[in-house]
């Protein structure tokens, strides 16, 4: 996943998920071979469990 699909999933800023990863309180994340941070779907999920989000409903 991206930093703007988790911001969307989250309904938060983008920037808000930079400084999650930045600062080691959001989701495991890598990067990708062209320097952008991608996040696995199942690290997303479990994180977001822990922390007491919600899963998004449409």
């Amino acid at each position: 996943m991206t930093v703007a699909e988790i911001a969307c999933e989250l309904r938060f800023d983008r920037t808000t998920v930079y400084r999650w990863v930045r600062l080691g309180n959001g989701p495991n994340s890598f990067l990708s071979p062209g320097g952008h941070i991608r996040i696995y779907r199942s690290d997303f999920i479990e994180w977001a469990r822990t922390n007491g989000f919600q899963e998004r409903r449409n």
